[in-house]
């Protein structure tokens, strides 16, 4: 049974994908272990993520969009990294063989996988026993010439500028807009928060909560971005926990504080939601997006460092690029208000162990 499920939704569909590949894919599906190809003078790049269902995951999320969010989480990480992808293993523990789940999963993942040339090169399926809940594991791969070794969070630098890709803080709504839809928003939102968060998403335009919607379930990994940074940034993370809890990782990591500008994340929001400043409490609006910036996370998009002088070259890279912020001496990350005014910024992201199932 477990040979026959991988070959009909894995080493079949994707099978075309590694063929492609002939130069980096040796061996895939079906040896002991895969084999890959680094080009000459290149260096190995991998990470994991496991994604569980209740947790990063609804239980009736499409499966495509699971099999989408599965991998484009891994890509994130090789994008915050500047390389590009190798390819990449699957591991599934499953309560019982759900066909139709299986087939919808295995078509987003090749979705994703194809468009960003990733292919499956191996893994490994199992009964997740008297666990009622799916378990996805998967590793990826990817490389770079040897003269690029990443962007280290230990390498930002007093006088650097703070940067970020899209707009963070809109997977948190698209959750909030989940959580709603299933008459369970008071689970997320506690207190006096739950009334400014309703008045929120009953201001929000459909377009905007399709697209808060699609950017949680189905998120767009950096990967060009991220190459078009090698010598360019200084560095790097991608956004899945919360812009505050992972902006302090290179705060931490290379013993400086990051100073955010307040305007400057209300003109990011702004640019999405040019209407909001017609609504007649924009002000608490904005205040309300803000909160989702800094605390929320399952974007994938990136946050940087980088000097001064590259500003120009990094605006002229593509649209929705974002400076909000500098790195001076200190410690933990500081919002800046439109005076002269700062307040730290707790370090919150999400809490594996202390959020909430979905």
């Amino acid at each position: 049974m477990e040979f026959d499920l991988i070959h009909r939704y894995f080493k079949t569909p994707f099978g075309g994908l590694a063929q492609a590949n002939p130069d980096t894919v040796l061996f895939g599906i079906g040896d002991d272990c895969a084999t890959l190809r680094l080009a000459p003078d290149f260096h190995l790049f991998t990470s994991t993520d496991t994604l569980v269902e209740g947790v990063h995951f609804f239980s009736d999320d499409p499966p495509g969009v699971t099999g989408w969010k599965a991998l484009a989480s891994n890509l994130s990480d090789l994008a915050a990294s500047g390389a590009s992808p190798l390819g990449f293993t699957l591991n599934l523990s499953l309560p019982e063989i759900d066909e139709n789940w299986l087939a919808g999963f295995s078509a987003g993942l090749l979705d994703i996988a194809t468009r960003f040339n990733c292919p499956l090169v191996g893994g490994d399926t199992t009964s997740a026993g008297s666990n009622p809940l799916k378990t996805l594991s998967i590793t990826v791969f990817g490389q770079a010439p040897a003269s690029h070794l990443g962007f280290n969070r230990a390498h930002a630098k007093i006088g650097e500028e703070v940067w970020l890709s899209g707009t963070p803080g809109l997977a948190r709504l698209g959750l909030l807009l989940e959580y709603q839809r299933r008459g369970r928003l008071e689970q997320l939102c506690k207190g006096h928060e739950l009334p400014q968060v309703q008045a929120l998403l009953a201001a929000m335009p459909a377009q905007l909560r399709q697209i808060a919607v699609s950017q949680l379930g189905m998120p767009v990994p950096r990967i060009e971005l991220g190459l078009q940074l090698r010598g360019l940034a200084s560095a790097c993370l991608d956004l899945s926990d919360g812009l505050s809890g992972d902006l302090a990782h290179i705060s931490s990591a290379s013993e400086v504080s990051a100073i955010l500008f307040q305007s400057s994340l209300e003109s990011m929001w702004r640019k999405l939601w040019p209407e909001i400043d017609q609504q007649a409490n924009a002000a608490g609006l904005l205040k309300v997006l803000l909160v989702q910036t800094l605390t929320g996370g399952d974007d994938f998009e990136l946050c940087w460092t980088a000097h001064p002088n590259r500003h120009d070259a990094i605006q002229s890279l593509k649209a929705g690029l974002h400076c909000v912020g500098v790195i001076e001496p200190g410690s933990g990350i500081w919002l800046q208000s439109q005076g002269a005014s700062r307040e730290r910024v707790s370090s919150c992201s999400f809490n594996h162990f202390a959020e909430i199932q979905n």
